[in-house]
């Protein structure tokens, strides 16, 4: 091993790692500020007697809340120590809520939608899992495979892991919801991936499919799908540049890098090289970045539309049933009026 250099530091730090050292202030702080040294006393030649001072008591302080309430399949002190080298600590630490767990909540978007979708906040997802290998191997791999481009790129690198385990996630600077014509997020979005390499993939202004939604599945960087097939166009899921694709089942993934860019995302600053990974998906967890405002909110959001959903049952039937009868006979739905509206003989 050759070691680091400075050249790629430079580069690194500032596209991937940017707030590793943050963690020093204040412990330089500390060192340099300290309030048990007062520099505007002098050291007396005589020491006087010695004095008693008065017994301050001890005020006990109180337990610091945890950095993290509940660590997660993907999510723990480890794994949330590494996101905070490139998104604030402040938005993280003592922030994070699960939203969603697959492991709990069941592999389906459905899960999803019930869990995350009216969270005001931004959010996390990840997602681990194990590459696949080159020649799909059983039903499901195959049927998978069936539904993407030919594979053109290589397996991205192992580095020290010699079990294919990868983690991908993202940071969703904007509220889920169902995705039609347009793409949902914006600027502040992030592609990242953290396991077996740290690299982080910023937004780019060329495209703005961010985030994706649909009965598809869920995509990051690829543009939304076809409402339908068009003569003479490929059928596959159109995968963007730099992208992050989950099967509709969220049984299977697939990681693109294009190092030419031009999608949502950029590519890597470090790695000038094409690679893919599909996976087949073992975990995955989104996390809401909010406190118990965000989350008041959100349960203030589920309430009101579950009593939309019981006004509109309720409409079904009123309890007025003499003028319901009526509103039929006017359609000439019910009665023997001689009306041919609504006939089918």
């Amino acid at each position: 091993n050759a070691g680091i250099f400075y050249q790629s530091f430079n580069k690194i730090i500032p596209a991937s790692l940017p707030y590793m050292f943050d963690g020093l202030n204040p412990l330089f702080e500390h060192f340099l500020f300290s309030k048990n040294i007062d520099l505007s006393k002098r050291k007396r030649s005589s020491a006087p007697a010695q004095m008693t001072s008065p017994t301050v008591p001890h005020v006990v302080d109180a337990p610091l809340e945890p950095l993290l309430q509940r660590e997660g399949d993907i999510l723990d002190l480890d794994i949330l120590s590494q996101i905070s080298f490139f998104i604030k600590g402040n938005n993280l630490f003592r922030r994070l809520r699960p939203l969603y767990l697959g492991a709990d909540a069941g592999f389906s978007l459905g899960s999803i939608e019930q869990k995350v979708f009216n969270w005001r906040a931004p959010s996390i997802i990840l997602v681990s899992g194990t590459r696949l290998p080159s020649t799909p191997e059983g039903t499901r791999e195959r049927s998978f495979a069936d539904t993407l481009p030919a594979k053109r790129f290589p397996n991205g690198v192992s580095g020290n892991n010699s079990h294919d385990k990868v983690i991908f996630g993202a940071y969703i600077d904007a509220p889920w919801k169902h995705t039609y014509k347009e793409a949902i997020g914006g600027s502040e979005m992030l592609l990242f991936q953290l396991s077996p390499l740290h690299e982080v993939f910023r937004a780019s202004t060329l495209s703005k499919d961010y985030l994706t939604f649909t009965k598809s599945g869920v995509g990051f960087g690829c543009p939304p799908p076809r409402s339908k097939n068009v003569s003479g166009l490929s059928s596959h899921t159109a995968l963007g540049p730099v992208s992050l694709m989950l099967d509709s089942s969220l049984e299977f993934g697939v990681f693109t890098h294009d190092s030419t860019g031009g999608g949502s995302f950029h590519p890597s600053a470090t790695r000038n090289s094409d690679w893919q990974d599909r996976f087949e998906i073992e975990n995955l967890e989104i996390w809401g970045c909010g406190g118990d405002e965000e989350a008041d909110r959100q349960r203030a959001a589920w309430a009101f539309e579950e009593r939309e959903a019981e006004a509109r049952r309720s409409v079904k039937m009123g309890k007025d049933i003499e003028a319901d009868r009526a509103l039929l006979e006017m359609a000439g739905l019910v009665g023997g009026h001689g009306n041919s509206g609504g006939s089918m003989g």
